[in-house]
């Protein structure tokens, strides 16, 4: 069973009002739980399967890929292990805290958001790392549609500007890219040139995001 690409979905597409794109999918509930982090992953999946949607949304496997971490600015979090701190991070979570804050700070929180607007059922998971997570994520999505747990996998790499990278999710605006595959009895198989595009620049330390944003143009001419 080969490997194929369905449509592709730039990072250059999100040059604009990447939040107007995101309003344009999901409604007002749903914004209230995704902060600017968010919003590149979210209008990159949307925008990718509705491009092809090649088949119903629960056959449909979705990946992320981030090299942000959502745990890393949390600041409510405890920094010495003192009593006081803990008694601080107590009043945070029992009195002060917003329960969608902690929704929104996930770096999977995308992956979920946009799968209750879509109706996603297949498999999912979020990755956080470089290049090499990103071949993880392909390896899952290729892995799916081989053995029918998924008609579509939809593999998306997000990431925020290296100024933003100690932000929280408020204040990280995000930029994405998606690919989406599906398999066939014959035609084509991009998966190989989709690793060896990948590998080439693990080494070189390449954001997930750059390095899918070097594999999009095998999805353009296929």
């Amino acid at each position: 069973m080969n490997i194929q690409v369905a449509a592709v979905c730039s990072a250059a597409e999100q040059q604009d009002d990447v939040r107007g794109q995101v309003k344009a999918f999901a409604s007002r509930k749903i914004l209230r739980f995704l902060d600017a982090v968010s919003y590149g992953p979210f209008a990159a999946v949307a925008a990718v399967y509705r491009r092809n949607p090649v088949c119903p949304p629960e056959d449909v496997a979705l990946y992320t890929v981030s090299g942000w971490d959502g745990d890393m600015p949390d600041q409510p979090f405890p920094t010495d292990g003192s009593r006081d701190e803990y008694a601080r991070l107590s009043r945070h979570i029992l009195e002060d805290a917003n329960p969608t804050g902690w929704l929104r700070m996930l770096s999977n929180n995308a992956l979920c958001q946009v799968s209750i607007v879509e109706g996603f059922r297949g498999p999912n998971a979020h990755f956080v790392g470089d290049a090499d997570a990103l071949a993880q994520a392909l390896a899952a999505a290729a892995y799916d549609l081989r053995t029918g747990a998924a008609k579509l996998a939809l593999v998306v790499a997000y990431d925020v500007a290296e100024t933003d990278r100690n932000n929280p999710s408020d204040r990280a605006p995000s930029t994405a890219a998606a690919i989406s595959l599906t398999a066939a009895e014959d035609g084509p198989d991009v998966l190989p040139r989709l690793f060896e595009l990948v590998d080439a620049v693990a080494g070189e330390r390449r954001t997930a995001l750059e390095a899918l944003e070097l594999v999009l143009p095998i999805g353009v001419r296929s």
